[in-house]
């Protein structure tokens, strides 16, 4: 059994290849890397057929981000998963210094390793540096889960980032019963941020470790899926985050002194949100309402 599953869900051949070589770049080997294809052409076929020695690739049979990304870490048989998206880059050392911060931390009863990471733009070119914990020198950062999720739920900002930038255990996304357990489709349509969803129910069984090099590269461009103006579920994305502040208030993670300060940072999310979503409004009075 190797020790780490790179997951691929591939829809976009634009940048796949690129992402394929930084996997099969990495300087940790005990690696199986899936790809799962939703990709409406053969294109991402023909690629991995000139990889097809490293590379075990099937297709989706139920096409669909969330689909693909559950399917994935169904089928993968290593003890860790390290989720690449088709667009993103892993640094050659991402594995190594992930799976290395997650087992020298077990007694620390860390559930989740990440790192800060660089945006970079269609042509590769750095565009930015996201750092949100100010994790640097050579030491690892403990965030505890409480702190996470009281800080997502206060902040309404994915503290960790995307699935390209974390690894964590494979058991940890089943519950007792075996039912994957990172996020709760409804139909074919998870109404919200499948990879926040993911990070609240690990932070929910541990605490979160960071490495401080930057170990991955997430990519925006205009055909992201991350870009509102071509994914009409963007909004869920944004709407998410009231689901965190319930979900944190209930179990007691956030605390009724911290209600006002969250819900008047929500209300500016939406409130910058608001052109591109117009439907936004209603909610947005009502919050201004209550806090009135």
């Amino acid at each position: 059994m190797p020790r780490v599953s790179i997951c691929i869900p591939a829809y976009k051949a634009d940048y796949f290849e690129l992402c394929l070589r930084s996997a099969l770049a990495q300087s940790f080997t005990d690696v199986e890397i899936l790809v799962s294809d939703d990709c409406p052409t053969d294109e991402i076929q023909a690629i991995c057929r000139n990889f097809e020695r490293f590379v075990q690739y099937s297709r989706n049979p139920n096409p669909g981000p969330e689909n693909n990304v559950r399917r994935l870490v169904e089928i993968a048989s290593g003890e860790y998963i390290k989720f690449l998206f088709d667009d993103d880059v892993l640094h050659p050392f991402c594995i190594q210094f992930l799976l290395e911060a997650l087992e020298s931390t077990k007694e620390r009863n860390t559930s989740l390793s990440f790192s800060p990471r660089y945006l970079i733009d269609g042509k590769n070119h750095t565009t930015g540096f996201i750092n949100h914990f100010n994790a640097s020198g050579d030491s690892l950062k403990i965030v505890s889960g409480d702190d996470f999720l009281r800080l997502t739920a206060l902040n309404h900002v994915n503290l960790v980032g995307e699935y390209t930038t974390a690894l964590f255990r494979k058991k940890d996304a089943f519950d007792s019963n075996g039912q994957f357990r990172l996020y709760k489709m409804e139909g074919d349509l998870f109404p919200g941020l499948i990879d926040l969803s993911a990070w609240v129910e690990l932070a929910q069984l541990g605490n979160f470790v960071i490495h401080p090099t930057p170990l991955s590269y997430f990519r925006r461009h205009e055909n992201a899926t991350s870009n509102p103006q071509v994914n009409w579920k963007f909004i869920y994305a944004i709407t998410y985050y009231e689901d965190v502040l319930n979900f944190a208030f209930e179990r007691g993670y956030l605390s009724a002194s911290d209600l006002t300060t969250s819900y008047r940072n929500l209300l500016n999310i939406y409130r910058y949100w608001q052109n591109s979503f117009p439907q936004l409004g209603a909610r947005i009075a009502q919050i201004e309402e209550a806090l009135m």
